[in-house]
């Protein structure tokens, strides 16, 4: 950015506190102290994530009613922040964090009702906020989804998805413009992604459609200095850091990109119809690009998880290398053992195992380093969802060792943080029930007395449970060092002494006759069907759902619905649990602890559920009622 316009800045983030102490921001009604309060915490949490709103401009004109400010988007930023906030009055009911904001909410709705009838910068960044508060709340999708849509629409409807100035028709932006246009149609882009990813839907905005480069102006706000006053920390050691804001946003947007390929082609209605060897080389490219990816990461953004005497970047970091490795689970599980890519052969499903296990082990050091030094109590959905990720993995490999494996400590992990997180986000209960759920099948029982911790000092779960027998002297497992090594250096991880590979490749399998190599029956209702062997759906895109229906958004699937409804009725009708493993799930009890207990009537089913990644969060298992947890 040009240095007058970077004076210029510098001189606005001034004038925000003269103008709050001279009683210039209009902060609708609001209390000015309370308004200032939500607007700090914006401007340190969530605006780091997508870079959507832009807080000098929007300042500035929240004094003089400027063009980039509305109440719409100040209620929307309200409503966003209210749920961090420790301050009661933003709840309905002062003891549930999820009534908070709601006033917010209402006037929200009273102010979009007026500013629907023509597209606008403000609005589109205020639907694209709301989206994502909305969406962590886990049972406001549809409204989440309606609002990106129009946002996404508003986007096409300003041309903001062309940015090329020797285009005819394109009209001169100032820098400030330009900067913020192209925020917010990135910021519209990755939400996109996401929003595909987690509901099991078409994406709407496709890079094919779209000529706006990644490159942002504003550089004072990269290197702005940030300390996590709006997390609860875990250590008040720490010293602040870079925001970083832009060079991670800027990643985020590419690897966005590559996200959009994956599920593109591995993830479609129509991905089963093409031959495993095209999408084996589909793969092949897309994990290429991934690498590529990583690789090309300024030095400040690649962070270590495994070195505690690291210094740990902001959150928005940890969340954005959290994701690269969920993208390459994502990638890669399809072509372990399951669905139409049944028939890869063993050296791909050995590879494609062990990439996802690494990256597993990966996100689970990042959560650890994150919980250390933010609390991962009200971290932000990308988390929560890449434990889950994680979880899917490590349940399976834990069935193949023993409760003192670093595989039963990382599983350990996940479900230490969904109770952690389940306050904010409702999709941390949805995530519990599964992989229980995954833990009855296989057999995997947490040791008695033993509480789930995120972090355990001074365990060996500081490194991969890859390495099976293989033990060096410093308590490592040297499989695993070489395993995680390899994955950081972009090259694809082989297969390691002593890990049971075949027994956990057989755990992805879907259609078997009878019970599996864990005298359990495998998950859903194809697995007692053969014809649903191929069927991909399964897989990669929802399990069955009550009434027959099949698929991420609980569209009717190819296969003959009276045999998914026998399917059902036979599979709950069988015991599904390893013998020796009670019914009863292990979940927080009122006194913190863990404790073993039984599934009310109507609860979630063992052996119903599949563990989805694609439409994790979409509807195909709204028919299910979650476990509820007592523990606070």
């Amino acid at each position: 950015m040009p240095r007058a316009d970077h004076q210029r800045l510098c001189l606005t983030g001034q004038l925000e506190d003269v103008n709050f102490r001279a009683g210039r921001l209009d902060f609708d009604g609001v209390d000015p102290d309370l308004g200032f309060h939500l607007l700090s915490l914006h401007w340190n949490r969530q605006h780091h994530s997508f870079l959507i709103t832009y807080r000098p401009a929007f300042m500035r004109d929240m004094a003089c009613n400027g063009p980039y400010f509305s109440k719409l988007l100040l209620n929307a930023i309200y409503f966003g922040a209210s749920k961090f906030s420790p301050r009661t009055e933003v709840r309905r009911d002062p003891n549930d964090v999820r009534t908070a904001g709601w006033r917010f909410r209402q006037r929200v709705r009273e102010l979009l009702g007026e500013s629907l009838d023509r597209s606008d910068i403000t609005t589109i960044q205020a639907l694209l906020v709301m989206t994502n508060s909305l969406f962590a709340l886990g049972d406001e999708r549809s409204a989440a989804w309606l609002y990106s849509g129009i946002a996404f629409r508003m986007t096409v409807d300003l041309g903001m998805h062309v940015d090329h100035p020797d285009l005819p028709g394109n009209r001169r932006f100032t820098d400030e413009d330009l900067e913020i246009r192209r925020r917010v149609f990135w910021g519209a882009f990755v939400v996109d992604k996401i929003q595909s990813l987690y509901q099991g839907r078409p994406v709407t905005i496709k890079e094919s459609d779209t000529l706006v480069p990644i490159k942002f102006l504003d550089t004072y706000e990269e290197l702005e200095p940030w300390e996590p006053f709006a997390y609860s920390t875990q250590s008040d050691l720490y010293s602040g850091s870079p925001a970083y804001s832009v060079s991670a946003f800027t990643a985020l947007c590419r690897l966005s990109i590559v996200m959009s390929d994956i599920l593109s082609s591995i993830y479609t209605e129509r991905s089963f119809d093409q031959p495993s060897e095209d999408l084996l080389k589909v793969q092949d490219q897309l994990h290429t690009k991934l690498i590529t990816w990583r690789n090309s990461l300024p030095a400040h953004l690649v962070f270590d998880p495994t070195k505690r005497d690291s210094s740990i970047p902001p959150p928005q970091v940890l969340s954005l290398l959290a994701m690269y490795h969920v993208f390459l689970i994502l990638l890669h599980r399809p072509f372990v053992a399951d669905g139409h890519l049944f028939s890869v052969s063993r050296s791909t499903s050995v590879n494609a195992l062990m990439t996802c296990t690494a990256a597993a082990t990966e996100i689970v050091h990042l959560i650890r380093a994150y919980h250390r030094t933010f609390s991962v109590r009200r971290a932000p959905y990308l988390i929560s969802y890449a434990t889950y990720v994680a979880a899917t993995i490590h349940v399976r490999i834990a069935s193949r060792r023993t409760p003192q494996s670093d595989a039963y400590s990382s599983l350990e992990t996940c479900l230490a943080v969904f109770h952690e997180n389940q306050e904010t986000n409702w999709a941390a209960r949805r995530a519990t029930a599964i992989v229980q759920n995954l833990m009855h099948r296989f057999g995997v029982v947490l040791p008695e007395g033993r509480q789930p911790v995120i972090d355990p000092v001074g365990s060996s779960s500081r490194n991969a449970d890859c390495g099976g027998q293989n033990v060096a002297s410093n308590g490592a497992d040297t499989g695993a060092l070489t395993l995680q090594n390899r994955l950081r250096e972009g090259r694809t991880p082989s297969e390691t002494e002593g890990f049971d590979v075949d027994g956990i490749i057989q755990s992805f399998l879907r259609a078997q006759d009878g019970t599996g190599p864990d005298e359990g029956l495998p998950v859903g209702s194809n697995s007692l069907d053969p014809q649903h062997a191929s069927d991909p759906h399964s897989a990669l895109m929802g399990a069955a759902t009550p009434g027959g229906h099949h698929g991420s958004d609980g569209v009717q699937g190819h296969h003959n619905h009276q045999s998914q409804q026998h399917a059902q009725s036979d599979l709950a009708s069988r015991t599904l649990l390893p013998h020796g493993v009670s019914a009863g799930p292990f979940l927080p009890g009122a006194d913190g602890g863990w404790q073993q207990g039984g599934m009310a009537d109507g609860a979630l089913s063992v052996g119903l559920v599949d563990d989805l990644l694609f439409g994790f969060h979409g509807s195909a298992l709204d028919g299910y009622t979650t476990w509820q947890w007592d523990g606070s």
